[in-house]
């Protein structure tokens, strides 16, 4: 999820834990303590895009991680604020549980997180909100900073806590309730038009839980459809992706290509772009993909193998271009098709 989603979750859970010994230290701490679990990115970036790529949302998101450092920050906490008469096993407590809520609304989006490491690597991802999604955070942003102006012994701080917690968990649940909803919309849409889909994979599309994606893998590629919970029929319109995997063959057995594979789960796309081979993540797809938006896919790495097959391989990963007047028009058709409009 995001930075802020993460921040104010985690003041939220300083407070219901220390707040009426620590008041606004323990909201304090918990913002931040929240944001740990994301250094992998900075790390991913100084690693170089073939070690990012399984670094994110790796060893920092995994159950082990997050229990082994719990107590190192408890006792930290514990020297910092002697003077508050708070024990090391309570900062502890209430490190373990920000950082065990990080994982949590991570394991509600896309990507997936490695939750095992380093017993093992599989990928969790339940892909039932976005990673921006303002509606998960609006509970918490009207509540959580109301606490910093409020004693710490008043009641009310526990209240509002309680509230944008509750809120914003019960909005989390409702969209994986959304998802097997929409499962079994493009699971009609597929079975009118005709596809005998291998697997089916559904996602919500950009700060929204609205508007929904769907992939289905067939023989020789995948067929992607858009779903509105507003719609009046289930999906109908599908566009076929040809995987194109026999290109990636002289190259599967290197390593990079190999955690490529791994991280899409295995919806992909490889293209041959002047020369070069380029490896797209089809589980984001493009940009407001259904507008026929021209743009590069989400996630796209070019293959880099100057001496072939035989030689060294590794990866690049292709930025998308920012266009900000074109991007307010597709945020515009956003709202038009999350509302049910189609053209």
């Amino acid at each position: 999820m995001d930075t802020v989603s993460h921040l104010l979750l985690g003041g939220a859970i300083g407070q219901l834990t220390l707040g009426r010994r620590a008041g606004n230290a323990a909201v304090g701490w918990g913002a931040a303590i929240a944001l740990i679990p994301d250094i992998d990115v900075p790390i991913g970036a100084m690693l170089g895009d073939a070690a990012a790529l399984t670094f994110h949302r790796g060893i920092t998101h995994s159950l082990l991680f997050v229990t082994l450092l719990a107590p190192l920050l408890g006792m930290l906490l514990a020297r910092l604020h002697r003077s508050r008469d708070v024990s090391w096993q309570r900062w502890a407590w209430m490190s373990w549980l920000v950082l065990l809520s990080h994982l949590v609304i991570d394991l509600f989006t896309t990507y997936g997180i490695q939750l095992l490491l380093p017993f093992s690597d599989h990928a969790f991802a339940l892909a039932s909100i976005s990673v921006i999604d303002p509606l998960y955070a609006l509970p918490l942003l009207l509540t959580v900073p109301v606490l910093l102006f409020l004693h710490r012994a008043r009641g009310a701080r526990q209240t509002l806590a309680w509230i944008g917690v509750a809120v914003s968990s019960v909005y989390l649940a409702g969209t994986y309730v959304h998802k097997l909803q929409v499962t079994q919309e493009f699971q009609r849409g597929l079975d009118r038009a005709g596809i005998e889909a291998e697997r089916l994979f559904v996602k919500p599309t950009v700060f929204n839980n609205i508007l929904w994606r769907g992939i289905a893998e067939d023989g020789d590629g995948y067929y992607v459809g858009f779903h509105s919970r507003l719609d009046d029929h289930p999906p109908e319109d599908f566009v076929h992706f040809p995987r194109r995997g026999d290109k990636l063959d002289p190259y599967r057995d290197a390593p990079v290509v190999r955690d490529l594979l791994q991280v899409a789960d295995g919806y992909y796309q490889v293209a041959e772009v002047d020369g070069q081979l380029h490896f797209r993540d089809l589980r984001y797809g493009q940009a407001f993909e259904w507008l026929e938006d021209d743009r590069p896919h989400v996630f796209t790495y070019r293959i880099v193998a100057p001496d072939g097959p035989d030689g060294p391989v590794d990866i690049e990963t292709l930025s998308l271009r920012v266009d900000q007047d074109r991007d307010m028009a597709t945020l515009r058709a956003l709202r038009e098709r999350m509302l049910g409009r189609t053209e």
